[in-house]
């Protein structure tokens, strides 16, 4: 037996997230197909988290366990070449038997994608969020810098997978503008580490973030800034003070820390 860890980059955008669905296309069940066709084998493929449906990871970490001889090297080959174009194995490495993608994950790394140009790009509307206004960059930076640390982050967890603890600690966090591509708009960047996401974390998060942006932008007496900080948000431990669930299409898992 040996145990072959993978790391796959793939585009959202066809699947229902990662997690294998009764009659509807995953990420999971389509590796998992493909192994069984070189193998013959059938193989649960575990990944380092569920990445919901529509959203894309640059990568993603994932683990089997085969009694085929092949290398990695030949696996990677080999699932590259039955694979759909939208999921590509980008590494193939043997790890011990007892390697867990998720129990031994020190770190994860995310990204969100916001056009805020108007009217918004429709090239890449599958691949980012298309914001329906300007957004106030410094302010968004500015609340960001209240997530770092070790906090209860309830207030940003959507309820339907529940955890042990809210409790997580976010080592990173940036937001900038986006402008070193000659063919795409300036994007709006949000990066965050951590050492574990609750369910929509990011994605709340992100929401939340456009809509401080969205209120220092407009800076009138009919739109007032938001009147609650993101730092009293944590403190409430309340997911209906902070603001909307982002869709899934801007999100992008980019890093898994082992």
């Amino acid at each position: 037996m040996q145990r072959i860890k993978i790391e796959i980059a793939y585009d959202g955008t066809r699947y229902h997230g990662w997690q294998r669905q009764a009659d509807l296309p995953s990420i999971q069940e389509t590796l998992e197909k493909n192994i069984l066709q070189i193998t013959g084998e059938k193989t649960t493929v575990t990944g380092s988290g569920r990445t919901d449906a529509g959203v894309h990871a640059l990568k993603q970490v994932a683990a089997f366990t085969t009694k085929s001889t092949l290398t990695p090297e030949v696996f990677q080959r080999a699932l590259n070449g039955f694979l759909p174009h939208d999921i590509r194995i980008l590494h193939a490495d043997t790890v011990p038997l007892s390697f867990h993608p998720i129990r031994h994950a020190v770190s994860k790394r995310y990204r969100y994608l916001i056009d805020d140009q108007q009217p918004n790009c429709p090239v890449i509307r599958n691949y980012c969020w298309g914001y329906r206004e300007p957004l106030d960059i410094p302010a968004m930076q500015e609340s960001a810098k209240y997530l770092l640390g070790t906090h209860d982050f309830a207030c940003f967890q959507t309820q339907g997978s529940p955890r042990q603890t809210t409790v997580r600690t976010v080592s990173g966090v940036s937001v900038l503008r986006q402008t070193d591509s000659p063919l795409l708009p300036p994007l709006i960047r949000i990066e965050i580490e951590a050492d574990g996401f609750l369910y929509n974390m990011v994605r709340a998060i992100a929401g939340t973030l456009a809509l401080i942006g969205t209120n220092a932008k407009r800076k009138t007496k009919h739109k007032p800034p938001n009147p609650i900080s993101i730092q009293e948000m944590i403190e409430s431990k309340n997911r209906s003070l902070a603001g909307p669930t982002a869709p899934p299409h801007g999100l992008y898992l980019i890093d898994v820390v082992y």
